[in-house]
């Protein structure tokens, strides 16, 4: 693939920012006091140039007003002392979408559209933190302070007005919106961490200055809440939700259901987890495959169907590698589609840990290291178990 990026220099920048793009996402991390970290190995064509043998990394910016940020206040922006991240993590600042050939810079190529349109000015400027660990814990250590975004008013002009008036932004609020802020903020009080609430785009996301006609306190947004005529959208009565689901099956109809829900798996994650499967039992020596932890269906997938999954990982792993290089390669979109999901981390984990263990960084290194093993356990092995 064309090297379209490039590092610029070592280090982490003394200050950096962190973006979320929601609220809910920024009362996760206070509450559970870590920052999750992106599987840099599940996207080889993309991310790998950039790990310089690190597994995980921790996207943030050096500026506030970066090109991820949101134009309009929403979600929230961290604040974070990158001194003392800088005394625990690696890091670069990298030109992502820099392509030298068109003389384009992160400030245009970040913000090119698909169809060459100027999407808007500002700088990608990513700093980016490298790890080998799937969280960087005690994340109020290294948090100076948040900035959350929840848009009220906005300057606006109609043909009746000389000059843009400020109005409320719209005429409801959503009810998940105030609940996260009441989560975040409580949070960050008691860890202490100092936080402001922006509600229009005057103060955002250029929050250093802002922050001076920020919100303070959740009383007070609040209080501006109420005045602004803003109604909170009700929070729909979830419960019995289920019961009303199913009031239509039989006994076994439900018991059936439930199953189903209780194994369900998030998308693509039961694929790695087969895969990890497949690759454990070619480094414990197995001709073929076995998946002693392979049991059971997972949402609609029959236990039978997994199975099968998984020998095809394993004899993919035994066989010889495509064009460039790869295995199982087919792995990629189900790596893809869960690399920065939460309720995946555990089994993402399974795969980063299987790799720490054989000192292997790429998904090309791992997979050619577990046909290696094979190999040398069978040289005449029959992965398929047809002869």
């Amino acid at each position: 693939m064309e090297q379209w990026r490039k590092f610029l220099k070592e280090g982490i920048s003394d200050v950096v920012y962190h973006a979320t793009s929601n609220i809910a996402a920024a009362a996760d991390i206070l509450e559970q006091n870590k920052f999750q970290s992106s599987g840099g190995f599940t996207n080889p064509d993309s991310e790998e140039e950039f790990q310089k043998d690190k597994l995980y990394y921790f996207s943030t910016a050096r500026t506030a007003a970066a090109a991820y940020t949101t134009e309009w206040p929403t979600g929230a922006i961290f604040k974070l002392d990158g001194r003392a991240l800088a005394e625990k993590y690696k890091g670069a600042p990298i030109d992502y979408w820099a392509d030298p050939k068109r003389g384009r810079s992160s400030k245009k190529a970040a913000n090119v559209e698909r169809d060459g349109s100027q999407a808007s000015e500002a700088f990608e400027a990513e700093d980016r933190i490298l790890l080998d660990e799937p969280y960087i814990d005690d994340a109020d250590r290294y948090i100076d302070e948040v900035h959350f975004g929840v848009e009220l008013y906005r300057m606006e002009k109609t043909m009746f007005d000389d000059e843009p008036q400020r109005r409320p932004a719209s005429r409801t609020l959503s009810w998940w919106v105030i609940e996260g802020l009441q989560e975040a903020t409580k949070a960050a009080e008691q860890k202490n961490i100092p936080y402001y609430i922006h509600i229009e785009k005057k103060t955002w996301p250029h929050v250093e200055v802002g922050k001076r006609k920020a919100l303070t306190s959740m009383t007070e947004f609040m209080e501006v809440l109420e005045k602004s005529g803003v109604e909170i959208e009700g929070k729909p009565d979830m419960e019995g939700s289920e019961e009303r689901a199913m009031s239509h099956l039989s006994p076994e109809e439900r018991e059936e259901y439930k199953r189903r829900e209780a194994s369900r798996k998030e998308f693509g994650e039961d694929a790695v987890f087969l895969y990890v499967q497949a690759a454990q039992d070619i480094l414990a020596g197995k001709e073929q495959f076995e998946g002693a932890e392979v049991q059971g269906d997972v949402g609609s997938t029959s236990e039978r169907e997994r199975r099968s999954m998984a020998s095809r990982y394993f004899r993919a792993f035994a066989d010889a590698p495509d064009g460039r290089g790869r295995f199982v390669s087919a792995i990629n979109n189900n790596l893809h589609n869960i690399r920065k999901n939460p309720k995946a981390r555990d089994t993402l984990e399974m795969l980063a840990s299987l790799m720490r263990n054989t000192r292997k960084k790429t998904l090309k290194d791992f997979e050619t290291y577990i046909n290696q093993v094979y190999k040398k356990n069978h040289p005449d092995g029959d992965p398929t178990g047809y002869r």
